[in-house]
């Protein structure tokens, strides 16, 4: 009924990893590598107190985010199967996979972590949950939309399905950054580093997911 990318598992996946990703590189760097908006925002307010090295690491997570992004961009206009997706998360994967197993040096994991969520958000830029838009690895979209749904559900007289579902479909979006967030954070005492693999344990999720549908239904050619 959907295209692949616009699965709801895949949907519940990335906003998992975007909240995991976010308080995991906040909590090693002092830095986002989604959230690039974040990355401003703290770079403005903690210019006076902050120390050099972290402006620097939250510069490199922005500059290399971009290029992360324009790579994928090129790659998507120079794709001729479906699989240019999966091609874009392996990066991240790959990465988040491999670095826990090197000593944590702050500047070099932050450029290869967001040069690989900059291909990411391409890669499912433009996609929904079923048929209703959504912000991948950032949830103050999705929350604001989420919230929207239910009012219009709870105080319209025609309780249709499908705003119950898009509702409800928001709620796990929201609900999964949220949960990604707070298990890094219950975790990082524990595993430390290797906490990152939460990450990859979910884009690895949505790679073989996403692939098994576009072999399933034969979508490589028509889902470019």
């Amino acid at each position: 009924k959907y295209m692949p990318q616009h699965n709801r598992l895949n949907a519940i996946l990335l906003g998992f990893m975007g909240g995991a990703l976010d308080v995991y590189c906040h909590m090693q760097f002092d830095s986002l590598v989604a959230t690039q908006t974040g990355n401003i925002l703290l770079l403005v307010a903690d210019w006076d107190d902050n120390p050099l090295s972290k402006s620097i690491i939250r510069l490199l997570s922005i500059l290399f985010f971009s290029i992360g992004f324009l790579l994928a961009t090129a790659i998507k206009k120079r794709a001729q199967t479906a699989y240019w997706r999966t091609y874009c998360i392996l990066p991240l994967l790959i990465s988040s996979a491999i670095l826990p197993f090197f000593p944590k040096v702050a500047a070099l994991w932050v450029i290869l972590l967001a040069t690989a969520t900059g291909m990411l958000t391409l890669t499912f830029t433009g996609s929904q949950i079923e048929s209703h838009a959504y912000t991948i690895l950032m949830t103050s979209g999705n929350y604001r939309k989420m919230l929207t749904s239910w009012y219009q559900y709870l105080t319209t007289h025609d309780k249709s399905p499908e705003l119950r579902r898009q509702a409800t479909n928001y709620s796990f979006v929201v609900s999964s950054f949220v949960l990604g967030a707070v298990s890094v954070a219950f975790l990082d005492n524990i595993l430390h580093e290797k906490t990152l693999w939460l990450v990859t344990l979910s884009l690895a999720t949505v790679c073989y997911h996403y692939t098994a549908i576009v072999i399933r239904y034969k979508l490589k050619y028509s889902n470019v």
